[in-house]
């Protein structure tokens, strides 16, 4: 073989390699970037299932949204009450606080201000119910179903309580020791869909 053509193969080659390891280098890159938006998308989405889980936990405990009194707002904002209020929040950041007049601030406010909307025992009921099935679906809602399940249980008794504990304590031992295992145990684990 001439030498032009061993160069020329040689320089091609060469030219062949580096495009692949510069394209391998790049898709290396590009697959950082999406596993790293894959996680922060991951990341909302949690904190918006988490957000959503607890308005639901508020409702099955009974506790329905607050509502601010636009009809106490002038009371407030003038005469003796905002003074005393003033006062009494005053007294709680300088650390000199008197707990009958702080009750009283507590009190007027909480009165004047702020309504709850409570909640039918069908809409609680339902709720946990929800919450239950949520906890054994998704395995970071699972420990706040199971504590939220026993919670509302000892205020208001929970129909099949025991049992979505049970089933709920099950799934989560599941999840671990699905964690445990090794990568070859988990690829076969999810190719049997479970």
């Amino acid at each position: 073989m001439e030498p032009v053509v061993t160069v020329a193969l040689v320089a091609g080659s060469a030219s062949i390699a580096g495009a692949a390891i510069a394209a391998s280098f790049q898709y290396a890159s590009k697959v950082r970037e999406e596993k790293r938006l894959a996680r922060l998308a991951q990341i909302e989405a949690d904190t918006r299932i988490a957000d959503a889980f607890a308005t639901l936990m508020g409702k099955a405990h009974g506790r329905g949204e607050t509502h601010l009194s636009e009809a106490a707002l002038p009371i407030l904002f003038e005469g003796e009450l905002l003074e005393e209020v003033q006062k009494s929040l005053t007294r709680i950041v300088t650390g000199q606080s008197e707990y009958a007049a702080e009750a009283r601030a507590d009190r007027a406010l909480d009165v004047a201000t702020l309504r709850t909307v409570g909640i039918g025992k069908a809409d609680m009921d339902a709720a946990i119910q929800v919450i239950a099935q949520l906890g054994l679906k998704h395995s970071l809602l699972t420990r706040p179903a199971w504590v939220g399940l026993i919670g509302r249980n000892e205020f208001q008794s929970v129909h099949g309580c025991s049992e979505l504990v049970t089933r709920l304590k099950q799934f989560e031992s599941a999840e671990i020791t699905r964690l445990r295992r090794g990568r070859c145990a988990r690829f076969f684990w999810w190719l049997r869909g479970k």
